[in-house]
């Protein structure tokens, strides 16, 4: 069973592409971990305007049992990207990651 996904839009204009493309992600993050409880998406512009050129970051918030996940799209040094739909595709692969570290530290053996 697939948790809800819950978005949050800061100075971001919310549209059908956007949410779909969040919709896929949270569903390739359920079919990684399928025992995913929670799926939140932040999207946030830094900028404040959410218009072309501003720099976007993406944080996903995962609630697996025993442990949470937060992952975002940020550089090492701290910055967004311009490009909102890279965000996500960057915090995806990030949470993607944490999930498979999680998996691999439960099966390993003590």
């Amino acid at each position: 069973m697939q948790p809800p996904l819950t978005l949050t839009f800061r100075h971001v204009a919310r549209s059908a592409a956007v949410e779909a493309h969040a919709r896929d992600l949270a569903s390739r993050l359920q079919r990684i971990e399928e025992h995913i409880s929670r799926c939140h998406m932040t999207l946030d512009s830094l900028t404040g305007d959410g218009m072309p050129g501003s720099t976007y970051v993406v944080k996903i918030e995962l609630t697996v049992p025993g442990a949470q996940i937060h992952a975002d799209n940020l550089r090492a040094d701290s910055s967004g990207h311009t490009s909102l739909f890279i965000a996500m595709r960057d915090a995806y692969d990030n949470a993607r990651q944490q999930l498979g570290h999680l998996r691999h530290d439960r099966t390993r053996p003590p």
